[in-house]
């Protein structure tokens, strides 16, 4: 026989023989205690009835058994036959524990991708980015001279390494493609701490001017384009129309410094930088190269250390170029750090709010296993009477608690699972490295430990309320529906226990319900931002042809957009185009302002204007309204004229009219004819910024389509018609995918409503478990009190006096409740003020609509058992008794 076969028939042996104790002495002793003996006299009266105490003593050993295994394994059988045998309790249960578990596990398992996970590269914590930020032109991205700076000067670090991105067209093989590339030094690498695949690193040599034209492929390109063949090492591709000779593969999942399909050595000319540096130069194209600088600090140097060695440094650069290091600052900060610095606030305020709603479901459950124990508690005061210490019942049903709480822990895994495809579905990019968020080792742990405790913290307070049972008057309590008296329902009983939980419910959902009010407010307020231009029918597309075959400022550049913006003109449904700078998109340069006639600005503290083109018709496709002046037309000359925006105009022309006045941008001055309205740059929660179009042309095309092709199929159908045409006028251009402006605006609101949209289910789902406690609470109470109400009723009371007493006494929990939660909420809205745009942590009228809402939901789930309490029968109510 096998051990597992002898081990069961041993147990059902022992189940038989406890059975049939049970049934013998339960009986006895209720019947003598029924006869008014004392609980602990009528236990050892009816154990010598049974055969004397020593041989009761040996069955009772023989059925629990010496082994702390065999009464686990009895606390699980009797545990789920148990929850078995009340299917609709445990159904509920289960589910509310399974909406806060698997909310929480979903919510860690992003928050383990983005914040805990450590980087996949050689000792992540010693890796840096180097910032230099100047004031003056708004920016923290270091010139390429920094960089050779630092990497030849800095005794902080083992390396240091530049990095930039942009997009090269892969041609010679078919249908040119677009490809990201990232463009870096020689030991970025070896600075990660990563080595390719297959193949090589660059070479300090390639990393020069003049240097072989090489390349490095990702993995995902070289298994995608090239069907994973070994024999690319070695043979050349056309990017840009120029060979390149592949060197090595990247290995797979690599990404940086972001999802780059393939490098190229950054190339740097150390003496083209240094004569960019010039003061008398500031034309866009001379402009010296910004890149991201990434650095390894040395084991023993700490970044405050690093910090005042690049300060060092600084002081030198600024004794060579004073008016381009003035008020400059140096900075050092986390890679890590820097991927998740705008997004860990909301992180962290998101999982505080699944713990909340986890809390508030073991609140709800404990309030259901406290019901549960006292529909229990004659079968609790029996095992006692029969000799079952306090420990034992209590582990019993913490055992209970453990098994339900694993039944949630599972379906929670469910709920997770599904709700981690929900948050990469609606990421949209927004939150780094978001999309390594799953079910790994590390969360499965977290969940794990989540079962443990929330079975602990739902059943631990319970269990133990419901081993005190009073022995003698729980026997003696009948059982009748009508609501027998509970046998612990005193001063410390039911009565204050159960109302107890529910205020820390209501209070918790309040909190909740509060930061996502405060959420909500915000985001309207930013959607009503007036924009400046109207995103309605606009389809746009970014044209970017090659530098190679168009150079910038070329006449082939300038003939590529004038063909390409003459095509989509003539197209039926097409009522206006026009090139410019896409709002909430575009890259703007930064550039020093000067007003001709004017005394100039202290060197270093010029003010900054944003600048980019704006074709004839651009403003006019945007619906952007002119508020002075003109806009572009066909005669001007694109370096001498520009249009400013209004935020400008107010700052540097507060009391006079600002048409005719003469910019110095660059080396060429140029005369404002006309003042637009204000567009959003960098964010609709941003302030605009001052804003310069000059009359030249940009990458960025823009059609408004006529009001009948305004719709899906149209939009679809014109902007197929404009891939076409502007295919047709270079064949070798990939060209993007045509979207609409509305799209583009959304996406710049992605992250906040991500925040919102997350926080407002959580407390969604937090709200209905309070209410649904509140209605529980309410109802048990009710049950437990008709006999009382029944006497009411039989002495005269009238429906709406019992109404308004049950009603009172669940609106009384519930404004317990709202006052622990707003005092809650007023001191944990503050840690939400950076996420918050134009709306105030405490805004006084998102708590009263709040509180509002909570108090009406408290109302109607209070009267609706009210209600049915004035239904009872008095004298069925008086019988029961």
């Amino acid at each position: 026989m096998k051990w597992w076969h002898r081990l069961w028939s041993r147990k059902k042996m022992e189940e038989d023989l406890e059975k049939e104790l049970r049934f013998h002495l339960d009986h006895h002793t209720a019947d003598l205690i029924a006869q008014g003996l004392d609980p602990e006299e009528a236990r050892r009266r009816a154990r010598f009835a049974l055969g004397g105490p020593e041989q009761v003593k040996e069955q009772c050993r023989d059925v629990r058994g010496t082994r702390w295994l065999d009464d686990l394994l009895q606390d699980l059988r009797y545990g789920v036959r148990m929850l078995l045998k009340n299917p609709g309790f445990t159904a509920i249960a289960a589910i509310t524990l399974a909406l806060g578990m698997g909310a929480n596990t979903a919510i860690f398992s992003v928050v383990n991708a983005a914040l805990l996970r450590s980087l996949p590269y050689r000792d992540p914590d010693h890796l840096v980015l180097l910032h230099l930020h100047r004031p003056q032109e708004g920016s923290s991205l270091p010139l390429s001279v920094d960089f050779l700076a630092w990497r030849d000067q800095a005794k902080s670090f083992e390396q240091v390494a530049a990095y930039g991105s942009g997009t090269a067209d892969l041609t010679g093989s078919g249908e040119a493609e677009r490809l990201s590339v990232a463009f870096v030094s020689a030991d970025l690498f070896a600075t990660l701490g990563v080595a390719p695949s297959m193949g090589r690193a660059f070479t300090p040599a390639e990393d020069t001017a003049g240097g072989a034209p090489v390349v490095i492929l990702s993995d995902s390109l070289w298994r995608g384009h090239f069907g994973g063949d070994p024999g690319i090492i070695g043979r050349a591709i056309a990017l840009e129309d120029k060979s390149r000779t592949v060197i090595g593969i990247m290995p797979q999942g690599f990404q940086f410094p972001q999802k780059s399909d393939l490098w190229i050595p950054l190339a740097l000319d150390p003496t083209d930088e240094l004569r960019r540096m010039n003061p008398s130069i500031y034309n866009v194209s001379d402009l010296p190269s910004r890149l991201n600088v990434l650095a390894r600090l040395k084991p023993d140097v700490t970044p405050e250390a690093a910090r005042a060695d690049m300060f060092v440094i600084l002081e030198r650069q600024r004794q060579a170029f004073p008016h381009a290091y003035a008020d400059a600052r140096v900075g050092v900060i986390g890679l890590g750090e820097s991927l998740v610095s705008n997004v860990r606030l909301a992180l962290l305020v998101l999982f505080g709010a699944v713990t909340f709603v986890l809390l508030i479901a073991c609140a709800n459950v404990a309030n259901l296993l406290l019901a549960r124990a006292a529909a229990r508690r004659k079968e609790m005061a029996i095992r006692a009477a029969i000799g079952a210490r306090r420990w034992r019942l209590a582990r019993q049903l913490l055992t209970e608690s453990l098994l339900l709480s694993l039944l949630g822990g599972g379906a929670g895994l469910l709920v997770a699972k599904w709700l981690i495809k929900l948050l990469l579905a609606m990421n949209n990019g927004k939150v780094a490295r978001i999309d390594e968020a799953g079910l790994d080792g590390r969360v499965l742990g977290f969940t794990c430990a989540v079962v443990l405790l929330t079975g602990l913290i739902a059943g631990l307070f319970p269990a133990l309320r419901a081993s005190r049972a009073d022995v003698s008057e729980a026997l003696k309590a009948q059982d009748t529906a009508g609501g027998a008296r509970p046998a612990y329902a005193g001063r410390s009983g039911l009565r204050r226990t159960l109302p107890a939980l529910m205020i820390v419910e209501v209070a918790l959902a309040l909190v909740l319900l509060v930061g996502a009010g405060l959420m909500i407010n915000s985001f309207l307020r930013v959607l009503s931002v007036p924009r400046g231009y109207d995103p309605d029918g606009v389809l746009t597309l970014n044209l970017e042809p090659s530098l190679t075959r168009y150079p910038m400022r070329s006449p082939q550049r300038d003939a590529y957009f004038r063909e390409a913006l003459e095509r989509i003109q003539t197209l039926p449904g097409v009522q206006s185009a026009g090139l410019g700078a896409l709002p909430l998109v575009a890259s703007w340069f930064i550039l020093p302002l000067r007003i001709e006639g004017r005394p100039p600005s202290e060197r270093g503290k010029e003010p900054t204007v944003l600048l980019n083109g704006a074709s004839p018709g651009y403003f006019q496709t945007m619906g952007m309204q002119m508020r002075a002046g003109r806009p572009c037309s066909a005669k001007d000359d694109a370096a001498k004229v520009a249009i400013i925006n209004e935020t400008l105009a107010r700052r540097f022309f507060p009391n006079e009219n600002p048409i005719g006045y003469r910019l110095l941008i660059g080396k060429v001055p140029t005369t404002i004819v006309g003042v637009v309205g204000d567009t959003h740059n960098s964010g609709m929660d941003r302030q605009v910024a001052p804003q310069v179009y000059n009359c030249g042309q940009s990458a960025q095309m823009v059609a408004r389509v006529s009001p009948d092709q305004n719709n899906p199929a149209g939009l679809a159908s014109l902007a197929s018609a404009i891939r076409k045409q502007v295919s047709a006028i270079d064949p070798n251009e990939p060209i993007n995918q045509v979207v609409p402006m509305n799209e583009h605006l959304s996406n710049s609101l992605a992250l906040r409503r991500y925040l919102m949209l997350l926080l407002g289910v959580f407390a969604a789902v937090a709200f209905v478990i309070a209410a649904v406690g509140i209605y529980g609470v309410t109802s048990y109470a009710v049950s437990q009190r008709t006999h009382e109400i029944g006497v009411r009723m039989a002495l005269g009371a009238r429906a709406r006096d019992v109404l308004r007493m049950i009603i009172w006494r669940g609106m009384g929990l519930t404004l317990a409740g709202v006052a622990l939660g707003l005092t809650a909420a007023l001191a944990m809205s503050r840690v939400m003020k950076n996420l918050l745009y134009e709306v105030s942590p405490t805004d006084p009228a998102t708590f009263a609509l709040i509180t509002s809402l909570f108090v009406g939901v408290a109302l109607i789930a209070s009267y609706i058992p009210a209600r049915r309490a004035t239904k009872v029968d008095p004298l069925q109510a008086l019988r029961q008794e």
